[in-house]
């Protein structure tokens, strides 16, 4: 006799559990809405905050090296750190393992989100099977995890390489590191491990921190290179030929010459690609975007080609953690309370190296073509107090602004980058003017000064009226 599959009807069922999954889950729990956890049976690849917190704390470790050699500059002795990449390791994973029990079963099932795990996937456009779980819900919303894209390199598979995930497991120092790609983690990566005693070559595969404002993004490579990461920007890794001690790679400059490079490990850090793989997408009536695998996104909320069927975060074409959590968050408002107008705001894009750098909008390629109206101001951090009592008065902030000085753009690279993005990407959000910014009570010193500076500056450019002038003029005498 055969057993009916149980059926659940929730109002909204998020596929993949998952650091973002859980989070999103959560936030649906929070609007009120009933919630399904489809948890696929593995742990999914690419887990941002989990990764993002074993990053964080390799980078420290590194950042405490570093320190210790560089303590001279602060008028202390220096000493070369004894590194122990085992050590450092099992601390990042414990850093890691300490949050994870916010994440577990139970305290989801106790938050009030059902959690149904098992093998998972579509069996027509509104019907998916987790286990012998049969689950019909009003709206379906993917948030999978995504595996490493790995470029096609002739001899790569063979030589054998790391991704962002697997290296963290890494428990040996690396003699000479290639770090193919050039996305944020990568350059993160190839940074703390540069400092933690391995050589470091960096191929971003073609320019190093596209899209990135060209002046604040040079500074950071030229940060990078002074610590002693080689990083060959414009150009591609044409071949990698393993041999039996070591790996040889071959190099296409950006001046069209070659490079050989004798190395020892591979890191490929080039984005992640969905895993979507079993999910039954066919019978979902789920088409890729042309030209895109692995990425569904038609709109700007997720909308895929079956409208009971959303994505978001790698399946959305979303790789960086808080714009992944800022869309799902829209999306699940948008099929919760039916805001469907409702967009993410602007975020910044931010690579959390050593100066940081960070990035709100878009800049003209040329300068010279900012629209009418529109002005470019600049705060260099050499002149910010906080910066150079820290010993690290290197770095810029620069604002694109509209004619009534709202920021429409805005890059930062140094000591408290991505702080100064956050503030300017609320004030984008609220309209605020960068000469509102100049009466921020800040206290003194603080690396937030440059925001009061941005402003001082875009007012002492500003000429008053005569017509201001004389009813100042006109004030003064009725007040005597």
């Amino acid at each position: 006799m055969a057993v009916m599959a149980e059926i659940s009807r929730p109002e909204l069922c998020i596929v993949g559990a998952g650091a973002l999954g859980i989070a999103l889950a959560q936030h649906a729990r929070a609007l009120g809405a009933r919630v399904v956890l489809a948890d696929r049976g593995f742990a999914e690849p690419g887990d941002g905050p989990q990764r993002a917190l074993r990053v964080a704390a390799l980078k420290a470790s590194a950042s405490a090296a570093t320190a210790m050699s560089n303590a001279a500059a602060l008028g202390l002795t220096s000493s070369e750190p004894r590194i122990s990449m085992k050590a450092v390791q099992e601390r990042a994973r414990q850093v890691a393992a300490d949050s994870a029990a916010l994440d577990s079963p139970e305290r989801l099932q106790a938050l009030g989100i059902e959690v149904i795990a098992g093998p998972t996937r579509f069996v027509d456009a509104g019907t998916l099977m987790v286990g012998d779980t049969q689950i019909r819900s009003q709206a379906f919303l993917l948030a999978p995890g995504g595996d490493a894209a790995v470029p096609a390199i002739p001899g790569l598979e063979e030589a054998g390489y790391f991704t962002p995930d697997s290296i963290l497991d890494n428990a040996r120092k690396l003699t000479h590191l290639l770090v193919i790609g050039a996305d944020p983690e990568g350059l993160v990566l190839a940074q703390a491990f540069s400092r933690l005693g391995s050589a470091v070559t960096l191929v971003p595969q073609g320019e190093a921190l596209a899209g990135f404002d060209l002046e604040t993004a040079s500074l950071l490579i030229q940060a990078l290179t002074q610590e002693g990461v080689t990083v060959l920007d414009g150009a591609t890794v044409r071949t990698i030929q393993p041999r039996s001690q070591g790996i040889g790679a071959v190099v296409d400059l950006a001046d069209g010459g070659t490079a050989a490079l004798d190395l020892s490990h591979i890191l490929i850090c080039g984005g992640h690609l969905a895993r979507l793989e079993g999910l039954g997408l066919d019978a979902a009536r789920l088409r890729p975007v042309r030209g895109q695998a692995g990425r569904f996104a038609i709109g700007p909320l997720g909308q895929t080609s079956n409208r009971r069927v959303r994505v978001t975060g790698v399946a959305a074409g979303i790789a960086d953690w808080p714009q992944a959590m800022a869309h799902g968050r829209a999306v699940v408002g948008a099929l919760v309370l039916g805001a469907a107008g409702q967009r993410p705001r602007a975020l910044p894009q931010l690579v959390m190296t050593e100066p940081a750098l960070a990035q709100i909008g878009r800049f003209p390629a040329d300068p010279r073509k900012i629209a009418p109206g529109f002005g470019l101001h600049r705060a260099n951090l050499f002149e910010n107090d906080m910066a150079r009592a820290l010993g690290q008065a290197q770095g810029l902030v620069k604002v694109l602004t509209d004619a009534k000085g709202r920021p429409v753009a805005a890059s930062a690279v140094g000591t408290g980058a991505a702080e100064l993005a956050g503030v300017l990407a609320l004030a984008m959000e609220q309209g605020v003017t960068i000469d509102a910014l100049a009466g921020l009570p800040l206290p003194r010193p603080s690396l937030m000064s440059s925001l009061v500076a941005l402003g001082e500056n875009r007012m002492a450019g500003r000429t008053v009226s005569s017509w201001v002038r004389r009813r100042g003029a006109l004030l003064r005498m009725l007040r005597r």
